[in-house]
């Protein structure tokens, strides 16, 4: 059930009134109904891995959550006999106790995660070494999976509540239907955002009245969230993947312009659908958090990740990334470093040992193949270059002189999304690395003079593509405009007429620009896949 289709469409609105019609304490209840029957009509009997995450997923933070009650309470009685040694003691068997906890609960879900979604790159990979190694043909045979809907996210939004519990963040929720509506939550279970439990539950299960400012909001996002998938992402796809099918033939600058188009593509079509998430969820009173912060603007690459998936950046910042830069076993080695090798370089092992695990994280969440894990390493390569090489660019820039100035912003921010967007090629290489590689090569060197006869023989006529100009730059401009503030927020202060005039227009440019007609089949969302 796509996002943009009418049968979704008919879904929200048949939640919205069973939601607003039965008394408000129960609102969370309709919500979970509707979000399991979302899930079953869209993935059928692969429900059951949702139900088992949740499960396990309620009782471990509940025994996490209970011992460390039980801690406190022991402590409390006990105050007056017990030794300072005799404290930790005791703190440490009962830390070990949830431990065991966690760890179990961690293996069993990102076990089902992993295997579902690995286990025949591994299998192919093994065999690949026995071919090579051993000229063996004997292969494992490879196994019949499907990944189910959401997975990666809803495992990784599961796990987070689990771990906080474990450092004691907040105490469990006792209700199991909150727990289940929060890992099920039937907006966000297709690709996003990854909530903390204690954002989410602010408004998640809590009933609220019906609200034309919430309506108006939500309808608002929905509708600019529609605008960049159909009228951006959608027109682009075709011209997208006709260059790169065809690009042993394709010149480079046509190649060049399928690598900007897919920068465009894949914003829109991901961001679009966290618009219409989050104005889905704002329709019942619900507000999930951001996940992108116009990050074309970034001057760094650094700065895109902050802007760029922001849950995703911070789940894998709190959970992979901070544990890893204090752990005893990084820590010892960053010692021996600083002590038997260099002290600068002991000083950077915590740190660089952490970005590299993140980032070969980072790649295979994506997928499995090994254009992913390259494209995460990738991003780790060149984000430690940056960090390494800052004095030097700051000699750079004092030389110029124009640190600080718009030439020099406007530089960094063009050098920031032409890094970003080549990456972004392994995204498109289905046949490989060396697909990627070949497209990079070709785009930078084979030039020649556009021809609008050749962009149309690769998927886009005219009219497309002066229709995705149109739209790139008015996404430019709206993007500008809300520097300033919240386009949303200005448009709830004008007065109703223009405000419904600008609507009407808004959603006119939508249906006669948006690419569909008799026979059209909406583009899965990207980040499906993923």
């Amino acid at each position: 059930m796509s996002y943009t289709s009418i049968a979704f469409a008919g879904f929200v609105l048949l939640t919205l009134f069973a939601y607003y019609i039965v008394p408000k304490r129960f609102g969370y209840m309709v919500l979970l109904v509707f979000s399991y029957a979302f899930y079953v009509i869209t993935c059928n009997k692969y429900v059951v891995y949702i139900i088992l995450s949740t499960i396990s997923t309620y009782f471990a933070a509940l025994k996490i959550s209970d011992i460390a009650d039980e801690q406190k309470e022991y402590l409390k009685l006990n105050k007056e006999t017990l030794t300072r040694e005799d404290k930790k003691a005791y703190k440490a068997s009962m830390k070990s106790k949830q431990r065991v906890i966690l760890v179990a609960c961690l293996l069993l879900n990102f076990g089902i995660l992993g295997f579902l979604k690995y286990a025949n790159f591994c299998i192919a990979n093994v065999n690949l070494l026995k071919l090579t190694l051993f000229k063996s043909t004997n292969f494992f045979s490879l196994y019949n999976l499907v990944l189910p809907l959401g997975i990666s996210f809803y495992t990784f939004q599961s796990m987070g509540y689990v771990i906080d519990m474990y450092y004691g963040n907040y105490k469990a929720e006792r209700n199991f239907a909150k727990v289940a509506l929060y890992v099920s939550f039937f907006p966000q279970i297709v690709q996003g955002p990854i909530s903390r439990f204690s954002d989410l539950s602010k408004t998640l299960f809590d009933g609220h009245d019906f609200s034309e400012k919430n309506i108006a909001y939500g309808l608002y996002q929905i509708m600019w969230g529609v605008f960049k998938k159909v009228v951006i992402a959608d027109r682009l796809a075709s011209y997208v993947s006709g260059a790169v099918n065809a690009y042993e033939s394709t010149r480079g600058t046509y190649l060049l312009l399928a690598i900007f188009f897919y920068s465009m593509q894949i914003y829109g079509d991901f961001s679009g659908g966290i618009d219409i998430t989050i104005g889905v969820a704002r329709l019942f009173g619900v507000e999930l958090t951001a996940n992108f912060e116009r990050p074309f603007f970034s001057k760094s690459v650094a700065e895109y990740w902050r802007r760029w998936h922001i849950t995703l950046g911070t789940w894998f910042k709190d959970y992979i990334f901070y544990p890893l830069t204090v752990s005893k076993t990084i820590m010892n080695l960053g010692k021996w470093v600083r002590k038997h090798v260099n002290e600068a370089i002991g000083k950077r092992v915590p740190i660089y040992l952490a970005m590299f695990m993140v980032w070969f994280t980072t790649g295979l969440w994506h997928g499995a193949e090994w254009r992913y894990i390259i494209w995460g390493l990738l991003n780790f390569v060149i984000l430690t270059i940056s960090t390494e090489a800052e004095p030097l660019y700051e000699k750079i820039n004092e030389k110029l002189g124009w640190n600080g100035t718009v030439l020099q912003k406007c530089f960094q921010i063009f050098r920031t999304f032409w890094i970003m967007s080549f990456l972004r090629v392994f995204d498109l290489s289905s046949n490989g690395v060396r697909q990627a590689l070949v497209i990079i090569k070709r785009s930078l060197t084979d030039w020649c003079i556009p021809q609008l006869s050749v962009i149309e023989e690769l998927g886009m006529d005219v009219y497309e593509l002066r229709v995705a100009v149109c739209a790139i730059l008015f996404l430019f401009c709206f993007s500008m405009a809300q520097r300033k503030g919240s386009i949303r927020d200005r448009l709830m202060a004008m007065k109703l007429p223009v405000r419904w005039a600008l609507t009407t227009v808004f959603a006119i440019v939508i249906v006669v620009f948006g690419s569909y007609g008799i026979g059209y089949d909406s583009r899965a969302f990207i980040y499906l896949q993923f």
